[in-house]
């Protein structure tokens, strides 16, 4: 008797602790931590030579990711055979004798200053050859703010010349003055080329500032490698060269003009206003380049619903499977960024195709060309059909959720064109995984931007409401030290049972998430 009292005890105690493990995974028996972390062994692996897109490393992962799909029944998209999107690319090389020549205004001396060593162009934004001279216009920190009655444009005239402004934004204790000593969006370089572009400008030649230049060695080493176009939008920015260039660059151009560069600094450090004026004096942007073909491809696969109407639309699940390749001889896994949102999307459809519970279809996605400007998703999202005809009613988007906090992710843009998608997705959360939601990046002035910096945006573009699940891992963002052992798988497992579970349910509502914001 005393031996079968313990016994007991024990059989008890081993079923509280199943029910304990079935909890955290809300009775998902069909989420798999140890298939995730197979997964991601092998996508963020030496072997797979870090995923750049239209390498040989791209088309290894492409043949594990579409392998899996096969064996989970999530079926091929394109033409029904297919699981590949494939896209041309243009992939360019800037000469390393490209300079910027500044000349005085009677033209008796001149300065040169070389790509990489002193400026190089915004990847992936550069399309020109041989630019004429053009005349050159210093706008402060080029930002038009009306919100804070600010504008560095107000006095000067920028079409067609070349415009030098700072890094950053006007500094302030005011809170109410670009939010205190807090950065706006203001201060995003984005937004600057977007506003100088905007007002007809030649170009913008942006200031790298003190913490920019103190890395400035080890940026060109990623700007100075080839970057990679869409072919369809290779003329999109002809006339527009935007540059980031050395503080020493507009110093030696504003010798002998109207403000120095040391009455400029003083300014700052007053915290005076900064005029804006034009020099006297041009720029000559001499950049000649190589161009190379290229394909590349996006995953595509779905999951079919089980509702003869519903069918027809799909909810969109997706994450982008490229990374940085090799540089220097080192691999950039990318085990977060963005082995952890593909291995989420593997597992999550591998779930929802085995509950088969979606009367509308899924559509299950990983993008290419992410890291070189969302180059797959603009691809996709301008020549899908299901997209064309209005039939995607939710895009969800995961890039990097496996590091961090093992019970906080970052989510943003649930609510900037869908309230109820908002609703929907804290409602699912609390229901099952209960992470917290941490909505810090939906601040429209937040400086980082990420709602515009990965796929899910040129959805939302379109007027699908997305929610982009993130978990801000600085440390080794775009370093070689972004490896597997760093990830939480648990944290992983929980994100791809959220995703099931928000996926199924749009899928089985019975209308689509109401838009009743506009679109941005």
């Amino acid at each position: 008797m005393h031996n079968y009292k313990y016994f007991s005890v024990i059989v008890f105690t081993v079923i509280l602790q199943i029910n304990f493990i079935k909890a955290q995974v809300k009775n998902n028996q069909l989420i798999d931590e140890q298939n995730i972390k197979a997964n991601l062994e092998y996508l963020a692996s030496d072997l797979v030579e870090g995923r750049e897109t239209a390498t040989r490393g791209e088309k290894l992962a492409a043949l594990y990711i579409t392998t899996e799909l096969k064996k989970y029944g999530v079926k091929p998209f394109i033409g029904d055979t297919s699981y590949y999107q494939y896209y041309n690319l243009n992939i360019i090389s800037i000469n390393n004798d490209s300079k910027l020549i500044f000349e005085n205004s009677d033209k008796t001396a001149s300065v040169t200053f070389k790509f990489l060593d002193d400026f190089f162009p915004m990847r992936g934004a550069l399309n020109g050859n041989i630019f004429e001279p053009k005349s050159v216009v210093f706008a402060g920190y080029g930002i038009t703010a009306p919100e804070y009655n600010y504008d560095d444009y107000k006095n000067v005239n920028v079409k067609d010349k070349y415009v030098i402004v700072l890094d950053g934004e006007p500094s302030s204790n005011d809170s109410s003055f670009f939010e205190g000593e807090v950065q706006t969006k203001y201060s995003s370089s984005r937004t600057k080329f977007a506003q100088a572009q905007k007002l007809g400008a030649a170009g913008l030649f942006i200031v790298a500032g003190k913490e920019f230049e103190q890395r400035w060695n080890f940026i060109k080493r990623f700007f100075g490698r080839p970057q990679v176009q869409l072919a369809e939008n290779q003329d999109s920015s002809e006339n527009f060269i935007p540059l980031f260039i050395k503080s020493s660059v507009l110093e030696n151009i504003l010798q002998n003009q109207k403000f120095s560069y040391e009455t400029i600094l003083n300014k700052i450090n007053a915290n005076e206003p900064l005029s804006s004026f034009e020099l006297t004096g041009s720029i000559l942007a001499n950049v000649s380049k190589n161009i190379e073909s290229a394909k590349s491809a996006n995953i595509i696969g779905y999951i079919e619903g089980t509702d003869p109407e519903l069918k027809k639309e799909f909810v969109a699940i997706g994450a982008h499977y490229d990374h940085l390749g090799i540089i220097d001889g080192k691999v950039y896994n990318g085990a977060d960024d963005d082995g952890s949102g593909t291995v989420t999307i593997m597992e999550a459809a591998k779930a929802i195709a085995a509950s088969h519970n979606n009367k509308r279809s899924v559509l299950v996605v990983f993008h290419s060309g992410e890291e070189k400007g969302l180059l797959g998703s603009s691809y996709l999202t301008n020549n899908l059909n299901l997209i064309k005809e209005n039939k995607i009613v939710t895009q969800i988007n995961i890039d990097m959720v496996g590091r961090e906090s093992p019970d906080t992710i970052y989510s943003i843009g649930s609510a900037k064109l869908s309230s109820e998608l908002k609703d929907i997705v804290e409602k699912v959360n609390e229901k099952t995984d209960n992470f917290v939601l941490n909505y810090k990046f939906d601040d429209p002035n937040d400086p980082n931007r990420f709602y515009y910096r990965s796929d899910h945006y040129n959805y939302a573009k379109k007027g699908i409401p997305i929610v982009f699940f993130y978990d801000f891992m600085m440390k080794d963002y775009h370093k070689f030290t972004d490896d597997v052992d760093k990830i939480n798988f648990n944290k992983i497992a929980k994100m791809a049972d959220l995703v099931y579970n928000i996926t199924e349910t749009i899928a089985n509502l019975d209308h689509r998430p109401v838009i009743d914001k506009p679109v941005e």
